[in-house]
């Protein structure tokens, strides 16, 4: 079983986060650290698992953010060997889910469990500090019991020492050898205590007779006397009843007689009493309201009659804002005429016509040039110095070059390495001599004779290693090896029958001693407890039994005889039992042992002999199999022999090819020497160097190599050279380009003087004198356009005063004002004459409008008056009277005769309570005619004679008890048999608890035997492997642990480094720990080696380790994650750092990240 995926969809804190494990990886430990700050979702993520794979509680603490019908956990978990996806929701049945969502087995998701339930997972795959601590404290109270932890380890089991413990103290309550105190002895001293009470029984018949007499007298007076005292309360609790309602009924008279003298009028509605005032008051406030709305309108028509709008005026009133405007540029102008007029005078160009050499010019405006021709002049100044910059630059690189050239070509031939023939004949010869071996060849050839002498060596031992195996090595070659699961099914069947077969002998070693010493023990036990045994108890009781049914039938002195003798023989045995009981109980313990021990025995023997015949089968077969002649006949192998012999053949055979190849790199080296000097010489040849024929092949290379070191300084020198000269060349061309450039700036110069007046001064000017008349140009640009400017807007200034007015004389004609005043005072005059008629026609239309709202809210008026109206109305009909006053009269008389009814009804009530009656008739009748002093009279007799009938009572009672209880202390048969039935009832007491004691004695036994075979089938791989991982995490402190025989069976102790050993309930706190933890590593390899793997879950175990423990304890993980998967779950950060440096291949899981990856909500779940 693996989980591959963990998918936490809502669970807990955790919304869509998925813990994502992966796939195993080949060769790399499935070990996994899941990293998370306290309060991340580590308890969680682990009760998550457990929930996935064992179904939700009924009730669950990870319901606080998502509720029960919501919550859901999926995964995707490799169970018998295939991949499958699970999905686990909160359901009381079928809450197991596929990738399909139908509902699926249990079964399924459990199937490599082999049934384990939750608890015993999480006892056998899971560890934390907890756990680890009580680990360490069970190795303590086992006191090293080697079966015991070797057990617990393998099941997780911390407190296995302390349940047998407890198992055999509670045997030993009930009894124990030579013990003073016990079950067994109580109830035994409880038989004794019975049988005097039973004897103690013996009264005569008349004394009973009397005492039943005296009983029966005593009850018919008690009788009497409580049915005397209960007539005398009766009649008090009436006398009493009608005193209390005789004022109630006063009352309830004269509550009648007031309802009577009230008027009788009609019930009206509860809401009118509520509403009369109300409609009182809005009757009046309506009433003057409609008063004021009428002399308002009035008012508002007589003020709308005296106002006068002049029509137009308010025509007029739309062009106020086109005289304002020009009324504005009219005084303005009045201000700016004389100023712009005096800037025109003053502007002069006089002084800008002299700078320009031109004062005789008459015409400015002729001297301005166009934008085309100054941005023309303006390019080329700023061209004239970069034309002249590469004229010189091209002037001095040139001869710079040339310089070069004639120092460089002195005594170099450029023709004569310039020859293509040359150049490939010397190309060739430097890729042969590059190719050319880097080794003398001797030294190799050497080299190779000496592996060759080592691997013939190395092959001869192989072979000498294979007998009685006898041929040459080509034959090895030839012969056929069986198949890798056709021996590794020889090891497996042949390892078991071979520990079958061990495990049989040591129990037979073991067993038939044993059997020995309990027929021993059980001819000594008869000997002294006699034939009393289960056949003759049984007997016994069969007798009375029978004795007891007889004399039930004939009630007979006899077979009363008969009874008591039955039963004193029974209870001779029972005594004669108990008085043996624990010679007995350990008879027939011994006699199961022995019955448990022959059987045992019988079974390993034919175990024995079926293991004996398996392995010669096996060997029978492995011989067969091996029918090569070069064997020989006395050849017998055992699976691990044959397959060494086979790893051994390959090692012959790797030695053999070995030996070939070195021969045929021998003979390589050599051809290719010779071909390699063959090819030197043809290539020395080709490029016309001389050499000795007889010369030795690194001769050769040598000279091959100073001609190639020639050739190449004399081609590099002919190569700059030539790169001088095209050097040059391309100077050249470059001084010419910059000569042509010069000369086109010029003529263009030229060209664009003459164009414009430029060319009328006596010579072509040069570009500082251009660039001077350029700038003084402006200036006389400028101050021709701002003249022209200002004369412009003189005259649009007066144009604007003619306008304004022209206007204002039209218009002060039209209103009928006199146009003989000044403009800007006829225009005041317009202004205010249109403005006081603006005035006037927004007050009328304010006026107009208030009167509207006015007339609207009379109106309402009136209707809210007619409708209150007809509600008065509604009311006054109802009650048949004029006014409102009346209808508030006739109310109130309808309020009080409702008051008095519900008293009347209330005091009704009261006295049917306190009279007890049915209804109020009843207590009139019984009130009427009564005499309340005649009632206090009879009252008051009767108080003093209940007091004397209850007195009587209690005597009467008192002397009926003593009665009964001395009828009772006396007892009859019913004592005698209840005596009886008590003792027999502790007899099948002591029974069943001596077979709950022989039960647990047994069961004991059982599992003290159980944990010896585990002990012993499991010890020595799991020794080992405890050993390995106790020396791993204590740091070579202790070389391991080891087996030493106890009293009560063979002990575990640690060995230390030095040599010294422990009892392991000797060591400390912290190394029992490491200790338990060694356990439970080899315990889980155990399970594994022979069942499907299993997640293997910690959870910060390492909280109390230093850092170096720390790394062993992951080493340890590490190899337990070769076997199956491991998740160690930890909120410290150093610690992944730990296992990443101790286990590279180890898988980090962030539980932060997890979180953000999904919706994880901050709530804190742990």
């Amino acid at each position: 079983m693996r989980i591959n995926r963990l998918d936490l969809t809502r669970y807990g804190r955790f919304t869509d986060s998925v813990l994502d494990f992966g796939q195993p990886t080949n060769g790399s430990p499935d070990l996994h650290i899941v990293y998370g700050p306290n309060e991340a979702g580590k308890s969680t993520t682990f009760d998550a698992i457990l929930d996935l794979v064992f179904s939700i509680g009924s009730t669950s603490r990870y319901n606080f953010l998502h509720p029960y019908p919501t919550m859901r956990i999926g995964a995707s978990i490799n169970v018998g060997g295939e991949d499958q996806e699970f999905v686990r929701i909160k359901r009381p049945q079928n809450s197991l889910l596929d990738d399909m969502e139908r509902a699926v087995p249990d079964a399924d998701i459990r199937a490599d469990l082999g049934g384990i339930d939750r608890d015993a997972f999480k006892t056998m795959f899971s560890l934390d500090n907890e756990s680890l601590v009580k680990g360490g404290e069970a190795i303590l109270a086992s006191k090293g019991n080697l079966g015991e932890l070797l057990f617990a380890a393998s099941a997780g089991l911390a407190d296995l020492s302390r349940q047998l413990t407890s198992i055999r103290a509670d045997a030993d309550g009930f009894y124990k050898y030579r013990a003073k105190s016990g079950l067994l002895g109580d109830l035994k001293a409880r038989l004794v205590e019975l049988k005097q009470q039973r004897d103690a029984l013996d009264l005569q018949a008349s004394e009973y007779q009397r005492l039943v007499l005296d009983r029966d007298r005593l009850t018919r007076l008690y009788n009497d006397a409580i049915e005397e005292r209960a007539g005398t309360q009766r009649r008090v609790d009436e006398i009493k009843r009608i005193l209390n309602a005789l004022p109630v009924m006063t009352r309830l008279r004269a509550l009648r007689s007031r309802l009577g003298e009230l008027e009788v009028v009609r019930e009206p509605s509860a809401v009118w009493r509520r509403e009369v005032p109300e409609l009182r008051r809005k009757e009046i406030e309506l009433r003057v309201k409609l008063q004021d709305v009428s002399n308002s309108v009035q008012a508002v028509e007589d003020e709308i009659s005296r106002i006068v709008v002049d029509a137009a005026a308010l025509e007029a009133s739309s062009q106020i804002d086109e005289l304002t405007e020009l009324r504005a540029r009219y005084q303005t102008a009045d201000k700016d005429i004389p100023k712009l007029a005096g800037r025109a005078a003053d502007l002069s160009i006089e002084g800008l016509l002299l700078q320009l050499g031109r004062p005789e010019e008459t015409t400015p405006e002729r001297l301005l040039l166009d934008a085309a021709t100054v941005g023309t002049l303006r390019s080329l100044i700023g061209a004239k110095s970069g034309v002249d910059e590469r004229l010189v630059a091209a002037q001095g690189e040139l001869e710079k070059v040339q310089r070069l050239l004639a120092r460089e070509s002195e005594g170099v031939d450029a023709n004569l390495y310039s020859s293509p023939v040359l150049r490939k004949a010397f190309d060739a010869l430097q890729a042969i001599v590059k190719a050319a071996p880097k080794s003398d060849q001797d030294i190799a050839l050497r080299s190779l004779s000496r592996r060759r002498d080592s691997t013939l060596s190395e092959l001869s031992e192989a072979l000498a290693a294979l007998r009685p195996w006898q041929g040459t090595a080509d034959d090895l070659g030839s012969l056929p090896q069986p198949a890798g699961a056709r021996l590794d099914g020889w090891k497996s069947r042949f390892s078991a029958l071979e520990e079958q077969y061990r495990a049989s002998q040591s129990e037979l070693e073991r067993l038939e001693p044993e059997a020995r010493r309990l027929e021993a023990e059980i001819e000594s036990l008869r000997g002294q407890t006699g034939s009393i045994d289960e056949s003759q108890a049984a007997a016994a009781r069969s007798t009375r039994e029978m004795a007891w049914a007889a004399h039930r039938q004939s009630l007979s002195a006899v077979t009363a005889e008969a009874f008591v003798d039955a039963m004193r023989a029974d209870d001779q045995v029972v005594a004669q039992r108990l008085i043996h009981f624990a010679e007995i109980g350990r008879l027939n313990q011994l006699l199961l042992r022995r019955a448990s021990v022959g059987a045992d025995i019988t079974s390993q023997q034919k175990i024995l002999e079926r293991a004996a015949a398996g392995r010669e089968a096996i060997l029978s077969e492995i011989q067969q199999s091996l029918g090569s002649p070069t064997f020989g006949s006395g050849a017998v192998y055992d699976p691990w022999e044959l397959e060494e012999w086979f790893r051994k053949r390959s090692v012959a055979l790797k030695a053999r090819g070995e030996l070939a190849a070195i021969d045929a790199e021998v003979a390589d080296v050599r051809d290719h020497a010779e071909q390699a000097k063959r090819s030197l010489i043809a290539a020395l040849g080709d490029v016309d160097l001389s050499f000795s024929p007889s010369a030795q092949y690194n001769e050769l290379v040598a000279a091959a190599e100073e001609a190639l070191d020639g050739y190449h300084a004399s081609a590099n020198a002919a190569e700059r050279v030539q790169r001088l000269m095209d050097d040059a060349i391309e100077r050249t061309q470059l001084l010419e380009k910059a000569r042509g450039a010069a000369e086109a700036w010029r003529l263009q110069w030229q060209s664009v003087c003459a164009g414009c007046w430029l060319h009328e001064l006596a010579d072509v000017p040069d570009v500082g004198a251009v660039t001077e008349i350029l700038s003084v140009l402006e200036q006389l640009g400028s101050a021709v356009t701002t003249r022209e400017g200002l004369v412009d807007r003189v005259e649009k200034m007066k144009q604007d005063q003619e306008l304004f007015e022209a206007k204002i004389q039209r218009l002060a004609a039209r209103l009928a004002l006199s146009t003989d005043a000044a403009v800007l005072t006829i225009f005041q005059a317009i202004q205010d004459k249109i403005k006081t008629a603006g005035l006037n026609a927004e007050r009328r239309d304010k006026l107009l409008v208030d009167l509207k709202d006015a007339q609207q809210k009379e109106h309402e008026m009136k209707i809210e008056r007619e409708l209150l109206e007809a509600r008065v109305a509604e009311m006054t009909d109802f009650f048949d009277v004029t006014t409102l006053g009346e209808v508030e009269t006739r109310m109130e008389v309808a309020l009080q005769r409702g008051e008095l009814e519900s008293s009347i009804s209330q005091a009704e009530l009261e006295l049917v309570q306190i009279a007890g009656a049915k209804a109020i008739s009843e207590v009139e009748e019984l009130i009427d005619g009564v005499d309340r002093a005649t009632l206090e009279d009879e009252l008051a007799k009767l108080s003093p004679m209940f007091e004397d009938q209850d007195v009587r009572y209690r005597d009467h009672f008192h002397a009926l008890s003593k009665a009964k209880d001395a009828l009772d202390a006396i007892g009859g048969d019913e004592k005698v048999a209840a005596l009886d039935e008590q003792r027999r009832t502790t007899l099948l007491e002591i029974e069943e608890s001596a077979r709950r004691y022989m039960e647990l004695r047994a069961g004991v036994a059982a599992a003290e035997h159980g944990l010896k075979l585990y002990r012993d089938r499991h010890r020595s791989g799991m020794m080992a492997r405890a050993s390995d991982a106790f020396r791993t995490i204590s740091r070579g402190a202790y070389q391991g642990v080891a087996a030493q025989p106890g009293k009560d069976g063979d002990v575990l102790i640690a060995v230390s480094a030095g040599g010294g050993s422990k009892a392991a309930n000797e060591l400390s706190d912290g190394t029992r720990s490491q200790l338990y933890l060694a356990l439970r590593v080899a315990g889980y390899h155990e399970f594994v080696a022979r069942r499907t793997p299993v997640p293997f879950i910690a959870d910060d175990i390492m909280e109390t380790f230093d850092d170096f423990r720390a790394e062993e304890a992951f080493r340890l993980f590490g190899e337990m994650g070769m076997h199956g998967q491991v998740i160690y779950f930890t909120h410290h950060k150093h610690l992944t750092s730990i296992a990443k440096k101790v286990c590279p291949g180890v898988r980090l899981h962030d539980l932060e990240e997890v979180g953000r990856a999904g919706g994880l909500r901050v709530v804190a779940a742990e």
